[in-house]
């Protein structure tokens, strides 16, 4: 009995004393913090209330129709937001904003990866969600609509709901009360202990299977965006292929392989054609999977 309470004991050990704390490293929420990163806090949050202040000067001249002084609050914002980000500040809200200020640039391709970056680690903000769609359909390349059924978020609705490091600190909580419990019913024999291990057991498995599989989507699968107005995608890594079809500004790929400076992509996108004399009016858009090899420096990973 002593041997089995001291195993237990050890195993808590190490979750109670660094698990949640890595979990909760990088923040979802606004405010800003990064131990690692190449600026001080006091700086971050000079640019970033900077950075602000710009992009509300710019609405405020967009407004009074000063587009070229609006452009330049524009560019500084800009400047300010990625100043941060590569000073080690990732943060939800930064992407965010930074995703605002390019659309209102004009840049959708930048627009939208931030928008996917920031969606990574605030997934609950439906202003985010407002705005991504909005970009997406303002884009040129009509993709496939890849929205997973309401039903679906609905009976999953942790994995859509929560982040990575929200659902590493749900697995932690779990396999800790999962201990306590196997803990007290070495200690006294109560009948419904085993119904609640049972209970701990079945959400600890859940979870960690919805951990691995929020892993793979944003680590396994590569995923990147056009950030440029028009890009060729050829039959192969090289200008010595010809051009399979055009891409646009905006438009969103699976990246599966890459040699030297080119990407193998995988694009969903549709298709116009025809629609004959007795169709009703507009363009019929049916759906065709494409594959092939675009330049690097045209798409910016998400």
């Amino acid at each position: 009995m002593k041997i089995r309470l001291w195993v237990l004991c050890l195993l808590l050990i190490p979750f109670l004393t660094c698990g949640i704390p890595q979990a909760q490293c990088e923040s979802p929420e606004s405010e800003i913090q990064n131990p690692k990163s190449e600026i001080s806090k006091g700086e971050a949050v000079k640019l970033f209330a900077d950075a602000n202040e710009n992009y509300l000067q710019a609405m405020k001249l967009l407004a009074t129709k000063n587009t070229a002084e609006a452009d330049r609050h524009l560019r500084e914002a800009t400047a300010q937001y990625e100043t941060m980000l590569t000073g080690g500040f990732k943060n939800g809200q930064v992407y965010y904003n930074l995703g605002n200020t390019y659309y209102r640039r004009g840049e959708l391709g930048k627009a939208i990866v931030n928008y996917r970056r920031a969606a990574r680690l605030i997934p609950r903000n439906a202003d985010l969600d407002a705005n991504l769609r909005l970009a997406k359909g303002a884009t040129e390349d009509k993709e496939l609509s890849t929205e997973i059924p309401v039903v679906v978020k609905r009976i999953f609705f942790w994995l859509f709901l929560l982040n990575r490091n929200e659902l590493s600190i749900v697995v932690v909580s779990l396999y800790v009360a999962l201990m306590i419990v196997l803990f007290v019913s070495n200690i006294r024999k109560y009948a419904w202990l085993r119904r609640v291990f049972i209970g701990f057991s079945s959400a600890l498995f859940i979870a960690v299977v919805s951990l691995g599989i929020k892993i793979y989507l944003e680590q396994g699968v590569n995923r990147g965006v056009i950030v440029t107005s028009k890009c060729e995608v050829r039959y192969g890594p090289g200008e010595e292929y010809e051009p399979k079809f055009e891409i646009h500004n905006g438009s969103e790929c699976v990246i599966e392989d890459e040699k030297d400076d080119w990407y193998r992509v995988y694009v969903k996108v549709g298709v116009k054609q025809d629609t004959g004399s007795d169709a009703s009016p507009g363009e019929k858009v049916s759906s065709d999977v494409r594959r092939g090899w675009l330049q690097k420096k045209y798409v910016d990973m998400i």
